[in-house]
């Protein structure tokens, strides 16, 4: 028996937690795709999430205390342009882990997202209905679904994250927006859509909390303010001492699309505070000279 399974491990999350695991000296694993990136510290099985088949009897044998699961079509766009992959990887394979977990007994943690959301009525409790505009919205909802008809699960919606991811991979919105402000191009960033930020740092920091706990249902944990990402631009340029980088005020109707881009997807936290007595995590200010304290060869490269 091991202690946690990460899903998603090769992702920008998943992998940065993996890392935190092995810190505190966990035993766990990770899941990830056949032909995906693979965290740098951790032990990984490779199994294809639409094909229960591939991973369940090795699941099994492990038989995880907890499992994580982070994997996800996490791109809104993507989760369009293919929407019977995203169906496959963001709903049915949420309710084959679920089915995995009542057998086993294991604990399951759902992470969900701010785009269960609509974006009108924010800040969002855990109370509040869901009604997301996009289909990668609706898939993670119904994986919610998925996961509270099982007892001991959580669900975890998270924000909007920022940070270095502990993989190597195509570049998060972070690390393009950090190269931009190396190069000194135009980097043109939405003022007009505000999320709740949180480092991956800290969003892998909760998940590691929320194992040890018996909490249930759903969980907010999102950043302490509400930022746009012409906001967080800003303060990275800042952090970096690129006060006077070339960044570019966007708004959501200079952008034609199939699907509408929420407002406000930001998130009430205070269930989390309430049980924890702290919040998810820190303000960008505090979090970007630790950020950049962390991998100061990986910024530019």
């Amino acid at each position: 028996m091991i202690d946690c399974l990460v899903t998603g491990a090769g992702g920008a999350l998943g992998s940065v937690l993996m890392r935190m695991l092995n810190e505190q000296h966990r035993q766990a694993y990770g899941l990830v795709s056949p032909q995906g990136p693979t965290p740098h510290v951790g032990r990984v099985l490779r199994g294809d999430l639409s094909d229960p088949n591939s991973y369940r009897d090795r699941v099994f044998a492990l038989a995880p205390r907890v499992i994580v699961h982070l994997a996800a079509v996490s791109k809104a766009s993507e989760a369009l342009r293919d929407p019977e992959r995203a169906r496959a990887v963001n709903v049915d394979a949420t309710a084959a882990m679920v089915e995995l977990c009542a057998a086993m007994g294991s604990r399951f943690i759902y992470v969900s997202t701010d785009m269960v959301f609509d974006g009108e009525l924010a800040p969002y409790k855990e109370t509040d209905a869901t009604e997301p505009g996009t289909y990668y919205g609706r898939l993670k909802l119904e994986g919610e679904c998925y996961a509270l008809a099982y007892a001991k699960s959580l669900v975890l919606r998270l924000p909007l994250l920022y940070g270095l991811p502990e993989v190597s991979r195509e570049p998060t919105f972070f690390e393009s927006t950090l190269r931009a402000l190396h190069t000194g191009d135009p980097i043109k960033l939405f003022e007009d859509e505000l999320r709740t930020p949180l480092w991956l740092e800290d969003a892998a920091h909760v998940c590691c909390e929320l194992a040890d706990v018996e909490i249930t249902g759903v969980l907010h944990a999102g950043g302490p303010e509400r930022l746009s990402r012409f906001e967080m631009g800003r303060q990275l340029a800042a952090a970096v001492g690129c006060s006077d980088a070339p960044l570019v005020a966007a708004r959501r109707s200079d952008i034609a699309g199939p699907e509408p881009r929420p407002h406000d997807l930001s998130l009430d936290s205070s269930r989390y505070v309430a049980h924890f007595g702290a919040h998810p995590g820190r303000d960008m200010r505090s979090a970007l000279p630790l950020l950049l304290a962390r991998g100061p060869h990986r910024l530019l490269s």
